[in-house]
Protein backbone atom coordinates (compact mmCIF):
# COMPACT_ATOMS: atom_id res chain seq x y z
CA UNK A 1 0.00 0.00 0.00
CA UNK A 2 3.18 2.73 0.38
CA UNK A 3 5.50 1.08 -1.70
CA UNK A 4 8.11 2.28 -2.16
CA UNK A 5 8.77 3.79 0.77
CA UNK A 6 12.31 4.11 2.62
CA UNK A 7 12.89 1.74 5.68
CA UNK A 8 12.74 4.58 7.92
CA UNK A 9 9.73 5.78 6.70
CA UNK A 10 8.31 1.60 7.25
CA UNK A 11 9.31 1.62 10.77
CA UNK A 12 7.76 4.70 11.72
CA UNK A 13 4.28 3.85 10.01
CA UNK A 14 4.67 0.14 12.10
CA UNK A 15 5.26 2.08 14.98
CA UNK A 16 2.20 3.26 14.90
CA UNK A 17 -0.09 0.63 13.55
CA UNK A 18 1.88 -2.22 15.82
CA UNK A 19 4.06 -0.41 18.13
CA UNK A 20 6.84 -2.41 16.62
CA UNK A 21 10.66 -1.19 17.47
CA UNK A 22 12.82 -0.41 14.92
CA UNK A 23 14.65 -3.38 15.13
CA UNK A 24 11.60 -5.72 14.93
CA UNK A 25 10.81 -4.18 11.95
CA UNK A 26 14.09 -4.12 10.07
CA UNK A 27 14.49 -8.17 11.43
CA UNK A 28 11.20 -8.30 9.14
CA UNK A 29 12.25 -6.40 6.64
CA UNK A 30 15.12 -9.04 6.14
CA UNK A 31 13.24 -11.98 6.37
CA UNK A 32 10.75 -10.24 3.27
CA UNK A 33 13.75 -9.69 1.34
CA UNK A 34 15.66 -13.23 1.90
CA UNK A 35 11.83 -14.66 0.91
CA UNK A 36 11.95 -13.05 -1.92
CA UNK A 37 8.59 -11.11 -0.79
CA UNK A 38 10.32 -7.74 -1.14
CA UNK A 39 13.61 -5.94 -1.93
CA UNK A 40 15.80 -3.12 0.06
CA UNK A 41 18.03 -1.18 -2.34
CA UNK A 42 19.70 1.69 -0.45
CA UNK A 43 16.90 1.73 2.15
CA UNK A 44 13.84 1.70 -0.36
CA UNK A 45 11.52 -1.02 -0.21
CA UNK A 46 9.54 -2.20 -3.29
CA UNK A 47 7.42 -5.15 -3.25
CA UNK A 48 8.39 -8.12 -5.77
CA UNK A 49 5.20 -10.25 -5.25
CA UNK A 50 1.79 -8.73 -5.58
CA UNK A 51 -0.62 -8.29 -2.96
CA UNK A 52 -2.78 -10.57 -5.04
CA UNK A 53 -0.72 -13.57 -5.14
CA UNK A 54 0.38 -13.27 -1.03
CA UNK A 55 -3.60 -13.37 -0.57
CA UNK A 56 -3.75 -16.09 -2.79
CA UNK A 57 -1.22 -18.45 -1.57
CA UNK A 58 -2.06 -17.71 1.96
CA UNK A 59 -5.81 -18.84 1.38
CA UNK A 60 -4.51 -21.86 -0.28
CA UNK A 61 -2.46 -22.43 2.91
CA UNK A 62 -5.32 -22.19 5.15
CA UNK A 63 -7.52 -24.09 3.45
CA UNK A 64 -5.08 -26.64 2.81
CA UNK A 65 -3.98 -26.96 6.56
CA UNK A 66 -7.13 -26.38 8.36
CA UNK A 67 -10.00 -27.79 5.99
CA UNK A 68 -7.83 -30.68 4.76
CA UNK A 69 -8.03 -28.88 1.16
CA UNK A 70 -12.16 -28.60 1.09
CA UNK A 71 -13.50 -25.41 0.14
CA UNK A 72 -16.93 -26.49 1.10
CA UNK A 73 -15.69 -27.05 4.47
CA UNK A 74 -13.83 -23.81 4.57
CA UNK A 75 -16.91 -21.81 3.34
CA UNK A 76 -19.33 -23.33 6.13
CA UNK A 77 -16.90 -22.74 8.96
CA UNK A 78 -16.96 -18.91 7.68
CA UNK A 79 -20.79 -18.88 7.52
CA UNK A 80 -21.13 -21.10 10.68
CA UNK A 81 -24.08 -19.86 12.66
CA UNK A 82 -25.15 -17.15 10.91
CA UNK A 83 -22.95 -14.66 11.74
CA UNK A 84 -21.18 -14.03 8.54
CA UNK A 85 -24.75 -14.15 6.17
CA UNK A 86 -23.96 -13.12 2.60
CA UNK A 87 -26.15 -10.54 0.80
CA UNK A 88 -28.03 -11.64 -2.54
CA UNK A 89 -25.30 -9.80 -4.83
CA UNK A 90 -22.54 -11.21 -2.67
CA UNK A 91 -24.64 -14.81 -2.82
CA UNK A 92 -24.55 -13.95 -7.08
CA UNK A 93 -20.92 -12.63 -7.26
CA UNK A 94 -19.93 -16.14 -5.40
CA UNK A 95 -21.89 -18.21 -7.79
CA UNK A 96 -20.58 -16.59 -10.76
CA UNK A 97 -16.98 -16.99 -9.60
CA UNK A 98 -17.60 -20.61 -9.04
CA UNK A 99 -19.37 -21.07 -12.39
CA UNK A 100 -16.27 -19.36 -13.94
CA UNK A 101 -13.34 -21.69 -12.31
CA UNK A 102 -15.94 -25.28 -12.27
CA UNK A 103 -13.64 -27.61 -14.41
Amino acid sequence: QYAPISSGELSDICEQMHGWKKTTVYTMIKRLCDKGFIANNKAKITYLVRKEEVQHQQSNDLVQKNFQGSLPSFVNAFLGNGDNSLSKDEAAKLIEMIEKHTK
